[in-house]
C-alpha cells in the first residue's frame, strides 16, 4: 500500500479516536471578535470617549456666566447705617480678543457708607465689555485650554484604536500558535499510527517466523520514541490552548476557562501579494499611531500660540454704559478704564516660549519616527508575506518527495531489500518535513495577520 494512501487512513483512524477533531471550527475573525467584544483591556479603554468629553465640558465650563453677590447691612436707632448691595454678571466669549460681557447692578445708602459706594436710593446700573488689546487677542489660557479639549476625542479614539488593534494582534498570533501546535500534533498522531501498525505487522511476521524476533524490538523501540513525540506536541497544543482561553471574556466580566472549539487548519497555500508602497500607503491613512501623532503636534502648537502671547504685555480695556438711577436708564453716562499687569524682564515668559519651542520640535521629530516606524511595519510585513511564500512552496516540495522516497522504501522493504531502520529513517525525514510544512503555513498564517496590522486593518 502507497504511504500516502497509509497516512490518509491513518488520519481517520485518529479522526475515530481523537476527540479534539470533532470539535466545532473557532474562525479567526469570529475569535478576534469575541475578543474586542468583552476584553478587559478594551472595556477600560472604552472610558476614554467618557473621559474626552468630561474634559470638553471642563473646558466649556470657564465660559460658563459667572454670577456675584453681596449685600451687607447694619442699624443704628432704626436708621440705615449701611445698606450695601453689589451685584453682576460676567460672560466671557470663545471669539478674538476675547472679550468680556458684563452687567452690574450695585446699591449704597446709609449714615456711614463710604462715599465711593453711595448710589442714589434706586442703586445703579451698568453694562459693559472689557478686552485686552495686545496680549490674548489672538489665544487665551481659557481659550487654548478649550481648543486642546476639543482635540481630546480624537485622541481618545486614536488611543483606543491603537490597544485594539495591538491586542488583536497578540491574540491573532496566539491563535495561529495554537493552529500550528495542532497540526504538528496531528503529524505526531499520523506518525504514530504508521509505527503502530507495523508494530503489529512485524510482530505477526515475527511469530510466524518470517522475520527476525529483533525487529519487533526495533519497531516496538520506533513506536515508543514517537508516542514521546506525540506527548511533547500535545502538550504545546494544550499549553497554547490555555493562552488562547485567556483572551476570551464572558459578557458578564468573568473569564472563560475553556474553549470548546478549534481553530482554523492552516492555509494550505499563499494567495495573498501586495506591493509594499501601497501597504505604506494604507499605513499612513489608517495606523492610529500616526493620528495620535497629529493631535500631540497640534496640541504642543496651541501651548506654543499661547507662550508667544505672553511675550506681549497685558493691556485691557474696559468700556461700559452706566446708569446712575436705574428708574431713568433714557440717561446715561458711561466709564472707561484700563489696567495693565505685567513683569517688566519677560523672565518666565520668554522661558515658556522656550519650552514651548521645544515641545512643538519634540512632536514633529516623534511624528517622523512614528512615520518610518510605520514604513517599516508595513514594508516588513509585505517581505514576510514573500518570503513566508517562498518559504512554503518549497516545504510543500520537500513533503512531495518525502513521501515519494518513503514509498520507494516501503516497496524495497516489502521486497526485502532494504531494513526496518532505513525506512524508519525515512518515514522520520517525512515527519520532518511534514513539520517544516506545517511551520511554513503557520509563517504564511501569520504574515497576513501582520500585514492586516501594519496596515491598521486588522
Amino acid at each position: 500500500m502507497k504511504v500516502y494512501a497509509v497516512l490518509i487512513i491513518a488520519v481517520m483512524m485518529m479522526v475515530g479516536t481523537t476527540s479534539s477533531f470533532a470539535q466545532s471550527t473557532l474562525r479567526l475573525d469570529d475569535f478576534l471578535r469575541q475578543v474586542e467584544l468583552n476584553n478587559p483591556a478594551l472595556r477600560s479603554a472604552d472610558f476614554e470617549p467618557e473621559l474626552a468629553e468630561a474634559e470638553v465640558r471642563s473646558a466649556l465650563g470657564r465660559f460658563d456666566p459667572v454670577l456675584n453677590m453681596s449685600y451687607e447691612y447694619k442699624d443704628k436707632d432704626g436708621k440705615d447705617k449701611l445698606n450695601l448691595f453689589d451685584g453682576s454678571l460676567e460672560l466671557p466669549l470663545d471669539m478674538l480678543f476675547g472679550p468680556k460681557l458684563k452687567a452690574s447692578y450695585s446699591r449704597g445708602i446709609g449714615s456711614s457708607i463710604n462715599p465711593e459706594s453711595g448710589t442714589t436710593t434706586p442703586g445703579e446700573g451698568a453694562l459693559g465689555i472689557s478686552m485686552p488689546i495686545l496680549q490674548g487677542i489672538f489665544t487665551d489660557s481659557r481659550r487654548n485650554q478649550l481648543r486642546k479639549a476639543m482635540l481630546r476625542p480624537d485622541l481618545a479614539q486614536a488611543q483606543y484604536r491603537l490597544e485594539r488593534n495591538n491586542l488583536l494582534r497578540t491574540a491573532g498570533m496566539r491563535y495561529w500558535d495554537w493552529s500550528e501546535a495542532l497540526a504538528a500534533v496531528e503529524v505526531a498522531d499520523t506518525m504514530l499510527a504508521l509505527a503502530v501498525r507495523r508494530l503489529n505487522f512485524v510482530a505477526r511476521r515475527a511469530q510466524a517466523g518470517e522475520s527476525a524476533v529483533i525487529d519487533s524490538v526495533e519497531i516496538a523501540q520506533e513506536v515508543e520514541r514517537r508516542k514521546g513525540e506525540r506527548f511533547r506536541a500535545l502538550r504545546i497544543e494544550e499549553q497554547l490552548r490555555v493562552d488562547v482561553a485567556v483572551f476570551l471574556w464572558n459578557g458578564n466580566g468573568t473569564p472563560q476557562q475553556t474553549i470548546g472549539t478549534r481553530p482554523l487548519d492552516l492555509p494550505p497555500i499563499a494567495d495573498t501579494t501586495v506591493q509594499a508602497i501601497d501597504a505604506a500607503n494604507l499605513a499612513r491613512a489608517t495606523r492610529p499611531e500616526l493620528r495620535r501623532a497629529e493631535v500631540f503636534q497640534q496640541t504642543s502648537r496651541l501651548d506654543s500660540s499661547l507662550a508667544q502671547e505672553f511675550m506681549r504685555p497685558y493691556i485691557e480695556v474696559e468700556a461700559a454704559l452706566l446708569a446712575y438711577d436705574v428708574t431713568s436708564l433714557s440717561n446715561t453716562d458711561y466709564k472707561l478704564g484700563f489696567r495693565i499687569n505685567q513683569p517688566l524682564l519677560f523672565r518666565q515668559a520668554s522661558a515658556q516660549q522656550q519650552t514651548a519651542g521645544i515641545t512643538v520640535q519634540r512632536a514633529d521629530l516623534t511624528r517622523s519616527l512614528i512615520e518610518r516606524m510605520v514604513d517599516a511595519d508595513a514594508v516588513n510585513a509585505v517581505i514576510a508575506i514573500d518570503r513566508s511564500r517562498e518559504r512554503l512552496e518549497a516545504s510543500n516540495e520537500e513533503v512531495r518527495l518525502a513521501r515519494f522516497m518513503v514509498d520507494a522504501e516501503q516497496r524495497k522493504f516489502v521486497a526485502g531489500e532494504s531494513t526496518l531502520l532505513q525506512l524508519n529513517l525515512r518515514e522520520r525525514f517525512l515527519a520532518e518535513a511534514l513539520l517544516r510544512q506545517v511551520s511554513a503555513r503557520a509563517d504564511w498564517a501569520r504574515a497576513r495577520l501582520m500585514l492586516r496590522w501594519a496596515t491598521g486593518t486588522i
